[in-house]
Parts: C-alpha cells; sequence; structure tokens
C-alpha cells in the first residue's frame, strides 16, 4: 500500500497534462457520440490529437538542455 500512495503522490507535469489530456478527451467523446465503439475511438484520436503539442514541446525544451 505504502507503494502505491508513493506513486500516486509523485506526480510530475507530464503525468498531470497526460491525465488531464485523457479526461478531456473522454468528455469530449461521450459528449459527441452515441455508441461505444465509436466512444471509444474518438477518445483515443481526441487524445493523441490533445497530447501531440505537449509532446512536441517536452521534445523541443529537452533538445535544448
Amino acid at each position: 500500500m505504502f507503494t502505491l500512495r508513493s506513486v500516486l503522490l509523485n506526480w510530475d507535469l507530464n503525468r498531470v497534462t497526460r491525465a488531464a489530456v485523457s479526461g478531456a478527451a473522454v468528455f469530449l467523446a461521450i459528449r459527441v457520440t452515441d455508441g461505444f465503439l465509436m466512444g471509444l475511438g474518438v477518445a483515443v484520436v481526441l487524445a493523441v490529437v490533445l497530447d501531440v503539442p505537449w509532446w512536441l514541446y517536452d521534445r523541443s525544451a529537452q533538445s535544448d538542455e
């Protein structure tokens, strides 16, 4: 239980943005689609589309170091 607690409390900025993007993608997919499989597909696509700008920023920030 101690390991799980430390993993849940040690969130960096990258993990927070991934969780926020995933939550936004699922919320938008539920609002836009009707079926489960269609909603799942849209959630995956939205998560990828919303995560690409953060990934590009993080990659460019690491290349500057």
